[in-house]
């Protein structure tokens, strides 16, 4: 049954209960099915502004639940409008058979004194779908006491396989952006390394051929006064020349060797392996599975597996004290592990879970963006286990 509408006035007024009130002033008023307690008393203005810009859905019920206010969240949830809600029984228009009694006793509860909080009962849409929403209720009290209504705030409950699913969009989008920047550095590692090698290398190889020319001279040349100073001056310029040349050389292959474009990740990492022997003295030796001396990888997987390589021999000429170390490349189904192991002191468990660990989770993010995993173990006094394995399905495929 529909019940008469009156206008339940939200500003002071000694005569707003008597004014008729068009539609366009919605926003100074709530419509409802029958006066209040207290007729024309007014409803404090927050009510107003939360029923107007919430983003849950507010209704103004009646301990009977006529709906005496309904805010525009309610009517996009729900499907009606106000005009055709205002008046009318929230759970005849809203409930479906099976949440009636159960909402009832809760608007009862609520006009006894208590308050509702997260009570999860489902509204009926108009379209016939349902959807469920999370009710707090509580009494709304004018200046002299007197019940105005019962505030009834809905939010829509999001199904937890829809939170799942949510969840693992944001991990995809989030993981595809982590890829996009680490292809991003790895090309400007590209530019960089490359500028070196051609810019920088060529002028300094140009600048020692300059210095050789003037050693030359001064050699052939009659002895002039200081001749011999100078011609130890020239020598030695040219012998800084040398290392700045070694150095730019090495700083081009730490950023990205040219090696691993042009030949691929296999000798990249017996280069790499050679480099590290020479620079510690410790054996280092590489052991890769046939299968993967005659494939291309593609340029990530590449690229990540020598990074990862590149750190773990980093961390063991810097804390393994070790004389021996193994790297192994091979096929495990459809995906390619690097394993590295050492002889080592052996990482302990506090070097693996210190907040200033960033090498360790930079190899476990290089794994995890190509969808792999990195795995770290020690023994002390025995050594450390390190493996990163990532998939290559298409590499494999017959």
């Amino acid at each position: 049954m529909k019940h008469p509408r009156t206008h339940l006035v939200m500003a002071s007024s000694s005569h707003a209960s008597s004014r008729g009130v068009s539609k366009h002033n919605r926003a100074e008023t709530i419509r409802s099915s029958k006066p209040a307690t207290h007729p024309g008393e007014p409803i404090d203005p927050c009510y107003r502004a939360l029923l107007e810009t919430s983003s849950s859905a507010i209704l103004l019920l009646s301990p009977e639940s006529i709906i005496l206010g309904w805010n525009r969240v309610a009517e996009t949830v729900s499907g009606w409008i106000a005009d055709e809600a205002l008046g009318r029984s929230y759970v005849e228009l809203c409930l479906p058979m099976k949440a009636r009694e159960s909402f009832l006793a809760e608007l009862a509860r609520v006009t006894e004194g208590s308050d509702v909080r997260g009570s999860e009962i489902p509204l009926l849409v108009r379209t016939g779908s349902q959807t469920m929403l999370s009710w707090n209720i509580s009494r709304v009290l004018g200046t002299h006491g007197g019940l105005i209504g019962l505030m009834a705030i809905g939010t829509a409950v999001v199904p937890d396989t829809q939170v799942e699913k949510e969840l693992r969009l944001a991990h995809a989008r989030l993981r595809s952006e982590a890829r996009r920047a680490q292809r991003a550095a790895e090309e400007e590692r590209r530019r960089i390394a490359r500028e070196l090698h051609d810019e920088f290398g060529q002028a300094l190889t140009g600048l020692k051929f300059d210095l050789a020319w003037c050693g030359m001279t001064l050699t052939q040349s009659p002895a002039p006064t200081g001749g011999g100073d100078l011609l130890n001056k020239v020598q030695a310029m040219s012998g800084s020349v040398d290392a700045l040349l070694e150095s730019v050389r090495a700083t081009a292959a730490s950023l990205r060797p040219a090696m691993l474009d042009d030949l691929g990740l296999v000798p990249a990492l017996e280069c790499l392996a050679t480099t590290f022997q020479h620079r510690t003295g410790a054996r280092c030796a590489i052991d890769v599975a046939p299968e993967l001396s005659s494939i291309a990888l593609p340029s990530e997987v590449s690229a990540a597996l020598f990074r990862i390589a590149q750190e773990l021999l980093t961390n063991v000429m810097r804390h393994a004290a070790a004389s021996q170390v193994h790297m192994r490349l091979y096929q495990d189904g459809a995906r390619v592990t690097l394993e590295v192991t050492d002889n080592g002191k052996g990482i302990t468990r506090e070097s693996m879970t210190t907040p200033h660990s960033f090498g360790l989770r930079g190899m476990q993010e290089r794994a995890s963006l190509l969808g792999g995993h990195f795995h770290i173990a020690g023994t002390s006094g025995v050594g450390t286990r390190a493996c990163a394995s990532v998939p290559v399905a298409e590499c494999f495929a017959p």
